[in-house]
């Protein structure tokens, strides 16, 4: 399904990068020539310089998964693709500039991860000053200040050190730039060094100590961050150890896609409120709703299926079962 010319071009970009082990997972965002998609695809593959041009795009985009904040540059780029292919349209000459704004921005972004000391940072340095990290809002917030509200270590697993930080970005005085913080994880180099396996810079939300997490065969890292406010919810933020031996890395679980099958398992007429996460007993809780009335308690069992959480069954509660606050 993946042309060959994308996966060598895009394992000598990520050759370059140090992030060639991780493109067998990346590699499907490739346009297949050889079946087309839609228009935009038919475009691009009748003409043999935007086919050279979308395999690069595509060869940055399978580096995302390695990068530190790799769900806030996934995002971002789907968004920017969506948008591409629907304003582009079959036009060569949109797409070309389209293709051409997109892989300034991949390598721009992606050159984030060697150039503001994301790789064996000094831990007197990341105890006391925030790292560089992109942010959603834009330029204005990117210069924004920015504390180190915590540092500490979380553990070893693997054979590595792991610890974190938790960055407070104060508000903004004019009120224009939504409230942020940022989460990082970072494991052992050298004495004294650390680097940056995971990040996360969110608005409007606030974070916890991360916390390393064992269930079943898998050592889980799990983010506790909730949405600022009083309607906000958990943001579960959730990875796993996975790789070989010798290529060990956190992979982003989508902690989030299984709500979307729990209304049909519900009993008939009830809601379900905000979900509360359980990482090591792979459980998430929940009130129930009739309308706007309380309506008990319900609990759902996940299990890990490839990159995301999947509902295995639902249970109710007992209406005094300690829970969620909301």
């Amino acid at each position: 399904m993946i042309p060959v010319a994308s996966v060598i071009r895009g394992a000598a970009v990520a050759a370059a990068l140090g992030l060639v082990a991780l493109l067998p997972n990346a590699a499907h965002a490739a346009i297949d020539c050889r079946a087309p998609a839609d228009a935009f695809d038919r475009t691009v593959c009748s003409d043999p310089g935007l086919s050279a041009l979308a395999a690069e795009v595509d060869a940055y985009r399978s580096t995302m998964t390695g990068i530190a904040w790799r769900r806030g540059l996934r995002e971002r780029d789907d968004a920017a693709m969506a948008r591409l292919r629907r304003d582009a349209g079959q036009n060569p000459a949109a797409i070309r500039q389209g293709l051409q704004a997109r892989l300034a921005a991949l390598r721009t972004e992606n050159g984030w991860f060697s150039t503001h000391g994301l790789e064996e940072a000094p831990e007197r340095r990341l105890r006391s000053t925030c790292l560089a990290l992109p942010s959603s809002d834009g330029a204005a917030a990117q210069r924004r200040s920015c504390r180190v509200a915590e540092f500490g270590t979380l553990g070893t697993v693997d054979g590595r050190r792991f610890a974190f930080a938790l960055y407070e970005y104060p508000p903004d005085p004019t009120g224009e730039i939504p409230h942020e913080t940022a989460v990082l994880v970072f494991s052992g180099g050298q004495p004294g060094e650390w680097t940056v396996d995971v990040a996360e810079r969110l608005t409007e939300a606030s974070c916890m100590r991360p916390r390393l997490v064992r269930h079943g065969q898998d050592t889980l890292l799990y983010l506790p961050c909730a949405e600022t406010g009083t309607a906000g919810g958990p943001i579960p933020l959730l990875y796993r150890r996975a790789g070989p031996a010798t290529f060990r890395i956190w992979q982003d679980i989508d902690a989030e896609v299984w709500l979307a099958t729990l209304p049909p398992r519900l009993p008939l007429g009830l809601e379900n409120g905000v979900t509360a996460l359980d990482p090591e007993r792979m459980v998430a809780t929940f009130r129930l709703f009739r309308g706007d009335t309380p309506a008990g308690r319900g609990e759902a069992r996940l299990a890990i299926d490839g990159e995301r959480l999947v509902l295995q069954d639902v249970s109710m509660l007992p209406a005094t079962q300690p829970g969620l606050s909301r």
